[in-house]
């Protein structure tokens, strides 16, 4: 009778690959890294009683020009900063009209207005045209819109999709002494009301 042979499953054995291990692998939280990147793609801040970050960054400004803007040069004065996710964004050209039509009340209380999104200047620029084109060539907005190309605006006041790489729908009201008073952030989709934000400059003027 033959007689197998019979390997003995010793340490040097394991060594040299005759008992094969298999490495098994946790399943993840799934829930717990859905919560981790949806932070880590728009991580916010609280900045409300804080000194606004400074900027100085390519426009174009009120009159259509390109040019730069200094968020200094507004010191002494309130300005309601938009944040926006572009300038062919749905309710991008909407919501800049409104506030752009109604500018004079604004000024009236002393408040500037002033557009941000992370388009360039030159984006900007061809917007603007092509809006006045379809509007008979009249003038359709008439505040400044600053290009945050570099995100650091955007990412300074916490508004900013880092997944997306654009700015959320944002505004702020910024005080006389630049300190941050006011922050409203909403869906992409979500209006901004002028009416309740120009309530909401004379509530702090008086």
């Amino acid at each position: 009778m033959a007689v197998g042979k019979v390997t003995k499953r010793t340490p040097d054995n394991l060594a040299k690959g005759t008992a094969k291990r298999t490495r098994v692998t946790a399943p993840e939280d799934t829930t717990v890294e859905m919560l981790k990147r949806s932070a880590a793609d728009s991580p916010h801040t609280y900045i409300v009683g804080r000194t606004a970050p400074a900027f100085d960054a390519p426009a174009v400004l009120a009159d259509g020009q390109i040019g730069r803007v200094s968020l200094a040069d507004f010191c002494g004065r309130f300005v309601v900063l938009l944040f926006y996710p572009g300038d062919c964004a749905g309710m991008g050209a909407r919501d800049l009209v409104e506030f752009s039509d109604r500018c004079d009340e604004f000024d009236a209380v002393g408040c500037s207005v002033i557009a941000c999104s992370t388009d360039s200047e030159y984006a900007h620029y061809n917007w603007r045209q092509q809006l006045e084109r379809t509007n008979r060539g009249e003038t359709v907005i008439h505040l400044p819109a600053v290009s945050d190309r570099t995100r650091r605006i955007s990412r300074a006041f916490g508004v900013l999709n880092e997944h997306e790489g654009q700015a959320v729908r944002a505004m702020l009201i910024i005080d006389p002494m630049q300190q941050i008073r006011v922050e409203i952030i909403g869906d992409t989709g979500m209006s901004r009301s002028v009416d309740e934000t120009l309530m909401l400059v004379q509530a702090l003027t008086t």
